[in-house]
Order: C-alpha cells, then structure tokens, then sequence
C-alpha cells in the first residue's frame, strides 16, 4: 500500500503544478456545467467578469513587461556608455604610447624630431636673408667701386693724351 501512495502522490514540482492546473480546468468546466443548468444570465456574468479581469490583467501585465523593457534598456544604455568610454580610453592610452615607442625609435635612428626639422628651417630662412643682404651689400659696394674708378680713369685719360 505505501507503493501506491507514492505513485498517486506527485513527486516533483511540475508534476504538483500540472496536477493544480488540472485541477483548476476541472472546477472551470464543474463552474460552467452548474452556470448552464442554473441559470443563463449567471453564466453570461461569468464570461463578462472573466474578460474584465483578463483585459485588466493583461493590460497591467503588459505595463510591468513595458517597465522592466525600459529598465533593461536603462541598464544596457549605461553599460554600453560605459564600455565605449573605457574603449576610447584605452585606446588613447594605446596611442600614447605608440607614439612615444615610434618617437624614441625615430631618436634612436637619428631621425630629427618635427621640433627640429622646423628650427633649422627657421635658421636656414635667417641664413637666406643674411646671404641676401650680404649680395645686395657688395653689389652697391662693386656698383660704386667701379663708379669711382670710372670717375678717376676719366680724370687722368685727358692728362695721358696731352
């Protein structure tokens, strides 16, 4: 007899929750069986109360779904801000230090720096300038050193023919 038991009873949680559900389709038919043989207007006050409460379930069952979506949503926004941001930095930090890898590898190799290559830059630019001045200095010097002479050799060719 104690193997009968067992067997009639149900032993796990899904066989207890379908045993209730059975029971509960069971007690609606016994519901609907009285209602029909009793009194018409009683089962027709049945079906009205029934969809009421499922239009005021579902309505408040897709509101709490409507809240936790625009919770879950929240979440993930915020997580995802956060992984980008932690993205971005790490890639910054990334490309600090590539480029100071490629700057001292560069130094190393003897490449000038941008800093460099823009001084001499502005030091050959003042070297032209000089050079220039330089150029313009001697030709006035050689304009009115050769002025002068022209004035002297005229000044001495009359007394060389008399």
């Amino acid at each position: 007899m104690a193997a009968k038991r067992k067997s009639s009873t149900p032993a796990t949680v899904q066989e207890r929750l379908l045993e209730t559900v059975h029971q509960i389709w069971l007690a609606g038919l016994g519901a609907v069986s009285q209602a029909r043989q009793g009194a018409p207007q009683v089962f027709d006050d049945l079906v009205s109360e029934g969809a009421r409460i499922h239009t005021q379930t579902r309505g408040a069952a897709e509101k709490a779904v409507r809240s936790l979506i625009g919770g879950v949503q929240a979440s993930i926004n915020d997580r995802v801000g956060k992984v980008r941001s932690q993205a971005t930095d790490a890639l910054d930090d990334l490309e600090k230090v590539f480029q100071s890898r490629v700057h001292r590898a560069l130094a190393q190799l003897g490449v000038p720096s941008a800093e460099e290559v823009q001084a001499l830059s502005k030091r050959v630019d003042q070297l032209n300038a000089n050079i220039s001045k330089l150029t313009r200095a001697r030709r006035v010097g050689a304009r009115a050193r050769n002025g002068n002479a022209a004035r002297k050799g005229q000044r001495h060719a009359p007394a060389a023919a008399a």
